[in-house]
């Protein structure tokens, strides 16, 4: 059996149209929530006052390909997911902390799946979990590309760092290089 070597479309303007679509997918399925694109004016409406974040990630792996995909999500915003997900009612006990972390560990896991089986579905990639961390702030890191979304009118971020090995010229797909400021030459915003 051969692969197909990963195609770098993964990161061009309808590889983020393929991240999109699988977080709106994933929000709509699974947690049964409205979810849509939202520029960087209306993120930063939505994040006011939000002081706890969710981030959870996932590494992917494929032959020279490696890449981690982090979901980042307001703790009022996970709750809200957690309850849907769940069935929990407003007169159940608040979940248990590692519960949510849980959750938004196998939502990080869901938008990922979705977004590679769309972007590169010729690939068999591995997927690992990575710990879930609390934060303060909601920003890429160094070498992430990021894309924002509203869901049920909460802000919502997705973050992707992808890189070729050896086998594909040792070339980072995941960073931008000589774009205009805030965007990389896919179209995905880049570290600010």
């Amino acid at each position: 059996m051969s692969s197909l070597p990963l195609p770098t479309a993964i990161f061009t303007p309808s590889g983020e149209t393929a991240l999109v679509a699988a977080v709106c997918d994933v929000a709509e399925r699974s947690f049964f929530a409205y979810a849509e694109p939202c520029d960087a004016g209306r993120f930063a409406e939505l994040c006011e006052g939000t002081e706890r974040w969710y981030s959870a990630g996932i590494e992917f792996d494929e032959g020279d390909w490696k890449g981690t995909l982090r979901c980042l999500v307001p703790d009022d915003a996970a709750l809200a997911m957690f309850d849907a997900f769940s069935g929990r009612g407003f007169d159940d006990p608040a979940p248990a902390p590692e519960l949510v972390s849980d959750l938004m560990c196998e939502l990080a896991n869901m938008v990922c799946g979705a977004w590679l089986t769309r972007a590169a579905s010729h690939q068999t990639f591995s997927l690992r979990p990575m710990p879930v961390a609390m934060s303060a702030a909601c920003a890429p890191v160094k070498g992430e590309t990021w894309i924002t979304v509203a869901v049920n009118d909460r802000p919502f971020a997705v973050a992707v760092r992808a890189e070729a090995g050896d086998g594909h010229g040792g070339q980072d797909v995941g960073s931008g290089g000589g774009c205009a400021p805030g965007r990389d030459e896919s179209g995905f915003r880049s570290e600010m």
